[in-house]
């Protein structure tokens, strides 16, 4: 005899949050389409974070996130205005609130009557219930693979992503063959903040990290230990570095400045869908 307690049916409802994903990333949920409208109603990050119940830190991160996977900027600063400036959604940002609530209204139509089966709940929840796989990477960009070469056993992609920039990645050529690289497809490349170096723009330096991407700090967070400097590269996609707080004060670092972002080719991760 089955020692599990019969469930009543009375006291169950199916749910099941709903995630659009990007590269095996949840991109588009609840929360961030709720962010997107409250930033196009309000145009400003620090009001829509409150209006949709998050920190300014929690929206912030979750745009970048949004932005750095998408093909386009769903979101971006706005300047000028009578109110000085703000951010506020772009067409495709709109386009993809839209697409996602259409696709909201079947997925709650489906639901509804999966919960007219609830006699068949215990067989079908382990489906329903399946993890999405979160990566620790800060850093998440999509890219096109425009270059690989290889060696022996070895092989260096470049990723072109859509800020114009190259990001270089040394794989093993069984890496490459598994995931089906080849000039045209699309990847993505992962690099935890830890292993991003900022660079002082205005010195001359000889670096052997191949990739030395330029960018504009648009944040920079302190602490008594690290601190985080995200910057802005270009067509909505940012690169965040986790440094030492004696690094930030060494280099000057402030918001608006310049620098490059610092990346070690090994460091890099190449991901496909």
């Amino acid at each position: 005899m089955s020692d599990i307690s019969p469930i009543d049916k009375a006291d169950l409802a199916v749910a099941a949050p709903l995630w659009m994903q990007r590269h095996s990333q949840n991109f588009l949920g609840g929360n961030r389409i709720t962010l997107l409208e409250k930033i196009d109603l309000h145009g400003s990050l620090s009001t829509a974070a409150g209006a949709a119940g998050m920190s300014y830190k929690t929206a912030w991160d979750a745009l970048n996130v949004m932005n750095n996977l998408a093909e386009k900027p769903l979101a971006v600063a706005a300047t000028g205005g009578a109110g000085g400036g703000g951010t506020q959604l772009t067409a495709e940002g709109k386009k993809v609130v839209n697409l996602y609530r259409t696709i909201e209204k079947e997925h709650l139509k489906s639901l509804s009557r999966l919960e007219k089966s609830l006699e068949n709940l215990d067989r079908y929840l382990p489906l329903l219930q399946r993890m999405s796989m979160r990566i620790s990477a800060r850093n998440v960009i999509s890219g096109t693979v425009c270059q690989i070469t290889r060696d022996d056993s070895v092989a260096l992609v470049v990723l072109e992503l859509k800020s114009g920039h190259h990001i270089s990645s040394v794989i093993t050529n069984d890496s490459v063959d598994s995931l089906h690289l080849e000039v045209g497809s699309s990847a993505y490349a992962l690099v935890k903040a830890s292993s991003v170096m900022i660079a002082d723009k205005e010195q001359s330096l000889k670096l052997s990290a191949r990739n030395q991407i330029s960018g504009r700090i648009i944040n920079l967070s302190q602490s008594a230990v690290v601190g985080e400097v995200v910057l802005d590269i270009g067509s909505g996609e940012t690169i965040a570095a986790t440094i030492t707080e004696g690094s930030i004060d060494k280099l000057g670092l402030f918001e608006g400045r310049e620098v490059y972002a610092v990346i070690k080719s090994t460091s890099v991760i190449i991901g496909v869908d």
